[in-house]
């Protein structure tokens, strides 16, 4: 089983998983460099052999380097949400996004989103038809602990805005050519 976080941050959630379930491959993909060294200096410290750390955009990771129907479970908590209207564009799950993940998601495979963004969430709603999952959408209390949560807690939010997506159906790429297999 691989499972993927995208945007890990500080790692807390990954490095937790990938030390309660040393028999699965953990990927963590973080754009910021600064992040990604200093987590995987965490997992070296602590011995973790089960976790690859990409220092990557999200969509060229999964685009470049994961084979189709190769991971088990994608995490996204507390992505950016680019609120601002000319910021749109850079939003991470839009339909086309999503569609790349399913091909990346085995059959049965799901997909969790996480925010504090009600705004972010209705969009990424609005982006699924078409996207062959079956979507569960609720909200939540905080049950992740991490960095941006305990922000989001701190600052009296005690409620946040999950997206569960679940493959069903196999969505084909043109251009699923990717460089790992």
């Amino acid at each position: 089983m691989t499972e993927v976080e995208i945007g890990f941050g500080d790692g807390e959630h990954l490095i937790r998983r990938a030390s309660e379930h040393p028999e699965r491959t953990f990927i963590g993909i973080e754009k910021k460099s600064s992040r990604a060294a200093v987590v995987a200096t965490t997992i070296e410290r602590k011995h973790l052999d089960n976790i690859l750390i990409l220092q990557s955009c999200a969509h060229e990771a999964f685009r470049d380097l994961l084979p189709s129907c190769s991971i088990s479970r994608i995490y996204a908590l507390f992505p950016d949400p680019w609120p601002k209207r000319k910021h749109v564009m850079y939003r991470i799950f839009s339909s086309e996004y999503l569609r790349l993940m399913n091909n990346r998601l085995q059959h049965g495979g799901e997909a969790l989103i996480v925010t504090d963004s009600e705004q972010y969430y209705h969009w990424i709603l609005k982006q699924t038809p078409g996207t062959g999952f079956v979507v569960e959408h609720d909200t939540i209390p905080p049950l992740y602990n991490t960095r941006f949560e305990r922000k989001w807690v701190d600052r009296n939010q005690h409620s946040f805005f999950r997206i569960r997506l679940e493959k069903t159906r196999h969505i084909e790429m043109s251009d699923s050519s990717s460089i790992a297999s």
